[in-house]
């Protein structure tokens, strides 16, 4: 059985899609028990592969051991649906590797990171994606440094695409711990070559009212030079854990609005997200219907729901 239809067949096992004969329980249990023993250890197997080569490249750049640091590198596969009302489906699967070498970045005084994942963070990547994201690969040498509270990290990166194309992030994000609130704010001077030069800032206040619930209110703007728009959304998000770092629920209703053809309001969408964890580090899923109200339709509703698979290694 390959490693898909394996992933597959514990998901619905576990989602409790699959509902065995009442004579054939135990045989099942035995069975999904067989599984999720097939699947740990194939994972376990093919990390160690991944950082027994990372560990070997590290290495051979440098030398010699000088940091007793564990190799982290990691690797993950995610498969994603959309569908979209009157649109249909679509579907997008990608490889990321976050490669981690950690006796050359000691002697560089470096860090390797992926600049993408930092871009994804913002409310466009998480609240409002109803596509796939655009590939490019590519590898971003980060120099990482605390002045106080602020963090601040400037990222030269080289895309693999052709042409080569080539983009640099300076940003300074801190986290201030107010008792009963919590305030990110963070600011993002960055060039690429298909934005051009820009501005990127968020400001986020996330108060927790319990210890399942959270309430967390949105705000982030990106300013493009090259074609003059600033993009901003606002809104608000409640969480709620459903199991401590496995299920989670969380509700949002963002507003996003635009200078084209002048600043207003141009969309705004409802949306409820079922995470679970299947297995720590392993395996997850994510879940998403929304709707949303865009001015290009006269904001009448349009619905739609993504669907997200996550394979750790």
């Amino acid at each position: 059985m390959t490693l898909f239809r394996k992933t597959l067949f514990t998901i619905l096992l576990i989602s409790g899609l699959g509902v065995p004969p009442a004579g054939a329980q135990e045989n099942h249990e035995e069975e999904r028990k067989s599984l999720e023993r097939e699947l740990i250890e194939s994972n376990i197997l093919i990390s160690q592969w991944f950082d027994g080569v990372a560990d070997g490249l590290d290495l051979f750049l440098v030398g010699q051991r000088i940091t007793k640091k564990r190799n982290e590198t990691s690797i993950k596969i995610e498969n994603t649906s959309y569908y979209i009302e009157g649109e249909g489906p679509s579907n997008s699967t990608s490889l990321s590797a976050n490669l981690r070498l950690p006796n050359l970045e000691q002697y560089w005084m470096l860090k390797f990171s992926d600049y993408d994942e930092n871009r994804q963070k913002g409310v466009r990547e998480t609240y409002l994606r109803q596509s796939p994201r655009p590939k490019n690969y590519g590898a971003t040498v980060g120099l990482f440094q605390k002045l106080g509270n602020v963090r601040v990290a400037f990222e030269p990166r080289i895309g693999l695409q052709d042409p080569l194309s080539v983009s640099h992030s300076l940003s300074f994000e801190s986290v201030a711990d107010l008792v009963t609130y919590k305030v990110n704010p963070k600011i993002e001077l960055y060039a690429t070559s298909d934005k051009g030069t820009g501005v990127y800032q968020a400001l986020n206040i996330n108060f927790q009212l319990s210890r399942i619930h959270s309430l967390t209110f949105v705000n982030d703007g990106d300013y493009e030079d090259r074609v003059h728009r600033l993009s901003v959304n606002n809104g608000v998000a409640l969480g709620q854990v459903v199991e401590e770092r496995k299920k989670s629920l969380s509700y949002s209703l963002i507003f996003s609005s635009n200078n084209r053809p002048n600043y207003n309001l141009s969309s705004y969408r409802f949306s409820v997200s079922w995470d679970h964890l299947l297995y720590q580090k392993i395996l997850d899923y994510a879940v998403t219907p929304y709707v949303d109200f865009a001015r290009a339709r006269g904001f009448k509703g349009q619905s739609g729901i993504n669907f997200t698979v996550g394979l750790n290694f």
